[in-house]
């Protein structure tokens, strides 16, 4: 099954960066939601509560992170000393992180019209991933929701969209990965996979929220649609799923031109 797309997002609930090939780290893809906004208690923030920040354009190369919006950019540079540290929160679970200069924060809250703060997942942070019974393997997960990387089907979005009056696109999912399957939802059953260099497993499904109705481009909720849809047949007690979500065994390069192979 051929990869169609790969994408990270550099700042968590920000614009997404499309990438020709991804470096996975044991933390998942190199640069995903390696920084976050954070509110004057350390809790993160995202399109649930600000939809807005949807429309923050981020790049990120090997010297620094780019973050634009209203014609303004700016440049962090990924040298950093890493002594400001601030505990930060996302859903249950707290841990320190990096605080960037305050100039960039002041920015980004005069833009959102929020008092925030930009942190960075640094090297003195971890943050386990939850659930994981397995005492002798401890992967760990930057500021993502539950694990390290989103796996999505094409052929699951054109189920979607055949039930929908309005299609959407796959940017309303936010996957790091898309590939082109045989069937929707096939990958649900599945354990183990390898693309490119790289292993994963232990896959949980990817229960979706509010944020599938927020343009991507204009950071403006659209409706009930498509959550209302998703949930008359992929919701299964409290959850309503879409994709699924990925815990890399080793680290490696992911290419567009790899293919996904299904071990078990």
């Amino acid at each position: 099954m051929k990869i169609e797309d790969l994408f990270i997002y550099p700042i968590k609930s920000a614009r997404a960066q499309n990438v020709k090939d991804m470096k996975i780290t044991t933390e998942g893809p190199e640069g995903d939601r390696q920084w976050m906004l954070v509110d004057e208690n350390g809790r993160f923030l995202s399109q649930r509560s600000l939809p807005k920040i949807a429309t923050i354009e981020v790049f990120q190369d090997d010297a620094s992170l780019t973050i634009g919006f209203q014609k303004m950019f700016f440049k962090i540079s990924k040298n950093n000393s890493f002594k400001r540290k601030i505990t930060v929160q996302v859903w249950n679970d707290s841990f320190e992180a990096a605080l960037e200069p305050d100039l960039y924060s002041q920015g980004i809250s005069q833009y959102l019209g929020v008092n925030c703060k930009l942190v960075r997942y640094a090297p003195f942070s971890h943050r386990r991933v939850r659930s994981l019974q397995e005492e002798t393997w401890k992967p760990e997960v930057r500021f993502a929701d539950a694990r390290p990387l989103l796996l999505v089907n094409t052929k699951s979005l054109e189920d979607l969209n055949s039930r929908l009056a309005e299609p959407v696109g796959m940017d309303r999912f936010r996957p790091n990965i898309i590939f082109q399957g045989q069937t929707a939802f096939e990958e649900d059953g599945w354990n183990r996979i390898r693309i490119g260099e790289v292993t994963f497993s232990q896959p949980k499904r990817s229960a979706r929220c509010v944020m599938i109705t927020i343009d991507q481009v204009t950071g403006e909720k659209k409706g009930p649609e498509p959550l209302k849809t998703l949930s008359t047949y992929r919701k299964e007690g409290a959850g309503v799923f879409f994709g699924t979500l990925w815990i890399p065994e080793n680290e490696g390069l992911i290419q567009k031109t790899d293919s996904l192979e299904v071990l078990g």
